[in-house]
């Protein structure tokens, strides 16, 4: 696991590079759109993010109940909410920050690893559901919907094929190495997403994936209304998720750059101006991603803290299988 104080500083200079790019491009617009937006505003954005990581952790908290775990709920979110802090991480990975703590509270490895898989996951699933309400206006764009979803299909087809599970349980039975121990801890998270995404926690967990991430893209729509901004609520919805898919495609951390990109490029394609377009992404974007790390970095700092002040043999460990 990472120093607290090295994520702080890759943070920071990951913000200052990001704040100042933003600045360059036009600044001074975006932060007069900023001003215009009021506190009520910036309330009820702010509050549609707190509404999405609500939900998320929700879903996670019943993945780990679903595993066998039975978590005290306020700090189960603190772990939760800690990864965060890596979210400008390539695909999140960094968000596995997770399973450190949790292990000290004797969840496996294997068990965070597997709920962060359907977690991941769903999201993404939710998020192409959300995208086709982009899709019904922007036609052109359908394949950045449909090569994924038929990846998705294809990746759920495997891991409910029991014969390749059986298989790859008898391959990692005894690890010789390193890297046979870290397969087995693949192999036994492939059991449990088994569990996990059969039908029941699959249709549930999507279902809660479409309102969270929904709930965000309604925060693009408020933003373009205060800004006196012409946005159907669906196709702002659209358009967040969209533009997430293609952050998420790009493998960039946090889909910092290509996010912007495509959500800008979609909002001027439905009729925004430019520099509005993209003031109303900067500030969606301070909303949802930045509002995250922030918030993640104080769960962290707490968590870190905590451990510090407990003797190491006091903490409970966790289990690698």
């Amino acid at each position: 696991m990472p120093r607290l104080t090295t994520v702080i500083v890759s943070l920071l200079i990951a913000a200052l590079l990001y704040f100042t790019l933003v600045a360059g491009i036009d600044g001074a617009r975006t932060w007069a759109a900023m001003q215009r937006l009021d506190w009520l505003g910036w309330m009820a954005i702010c509050g549609l993010s707190l509404f999405n990581y609500a939900l998320r952790f929700l879903r996670w908290h019943g993945y780990l109940r679903w595993l066998g775990h039975r978590l005290p709920l306020i700090r189960h979110a603190l772990i939760y909410v800690s990864g965060f802090a890596l979210t400008t991480t390539p695909g999140k990975a960094g968000e596995g920050v997770r399973a450190v703590y949790l292990a000290r509270r004797n969840v496996p490895y294997a068990h965070t690893v597997a709920a962060l898989f359907a977690e991941r996951l769903l999201d993404l699933l939710s998020i192409l559901v959300l995208s086709l309400l982009a899709v019904l206006s922007f036609t052109g764009y359908v394949y950045w919907i449909a090569a994924p979803l038929a990846v998705i299909v294809g990746l759920l087809a495997i891991m409910h094929n029991r014969t390749l599970l059986k298989a790859a349980q008898k391959r990692v039975e005894q690890p010789q190495n390193l890297v046979g121990r870290v397969l087995q801890v693949a192999v036994h998270a492939w059991e449990r997403a088994f569990v996990l995404l059969s039908w029941k926690p699959l249709v549930s967990g999507l279902a809660i994936g479409c309102v969270a991430w929904a709930a965000e893209g309604v925060s693009v729509y408020l933003i373009a209304e205060r800004l006196g901004l012409d946005v159907a609520l669906t196709l702002a919805i659209g358009i967040y998720a969209t533009s997430m898919l293609i952050g998420a495609l790009s493998f960039l951390p946090g889909g910092l750059g290509s996010t912007e990109a495509a959500m800008t490029l979609l909002l001027k394609l439905s009729g925004v101006a430019a520099g509005a377009a993209l003031s109303v992404t900067l500030i969606a974007r301070i909303a949802t991603l930045w509002l995250a790390v922030v918030l993640g970095l104080i769960c962290l700092g707490g968590l870190e803290l905590e451990r510090r002040r407990q003797p190491q043999s006091d903490t409970q460990q966790g289990h690698i299988t």
